[in-house]
């Protein structure tokens, strides 16, 4: 199972990487064909805010990976082990449920935008909304992932909010 992670690791920071460079790079392109021939990419503007939607979703992946999703542990740091774990209980189960709520929400979003055609690429608006059901499909593994070792003891807790 680390292995898979680890992989996945490396694969999402790849392509976030690559989504960057490609942002970085076609807009570069456009302004230096602007300034120096008067005549831009049509499409570099699109492709450059659907690239950009993908490297926040994939980041957000990675974001849930490393445990650097923003949280407010002031109250909890203080706790003792046995709440502090009750709280990353209804806390993983809230992500669950709001995750849930997107992957679906994002599966019929999907569905609906498979039909718009993008005049500037040609391509369907569903390759960036898949962006989302990704997002949340790959959050919700992960918070299931760790939800089983809270619960099955392999995630212990603290006195000031440290986890092993």
């Amino acid at each position: 199972m680390n292995n898979l992670i680890q992989t996945l690791e490396k694969v999402i920071g790849c392509l976030t990487s690559a989504a960057m460079a490609g942002i970085v790079v076609i807009v570069f392109l456009n302004v230096i064909m602007r300034y120096l021939f008067d005549s831009g990419l049509t499409w570099s503007d699109e492709v450059s805010v659907n690239l950009f939607v993908w490297f926040i979703f994939l980041g957000g992946i990675l974001a849930e990976l490393y445990g650097l999703h923003l949280r407010v542990d002031v109250f909890v740091d203080r706790m003792s082990p046995k709440w502090q774990r009750v709280c990353a209980i209804l806390s993983d189960l809230l992500i669950i449920v709001s995750m849930s709520i997107l992957f679906w929400g994002g599966m019929q979003q999907v569905e609906v935008t498979s039909r718009n055609i993008s005049s500037a690429t040609g391509l369907p608006s569903s390759y960036i909304t898949v962006s989302m059901v990704i997002f949340a499909g790959a959050v919700l593994l992960l918070t299931l992932v760790n939800l089983w070792k809270i619960l099955s003891g392999k995630k212990v807790f603290s006195k000031g909010g440290d986890v092993a």
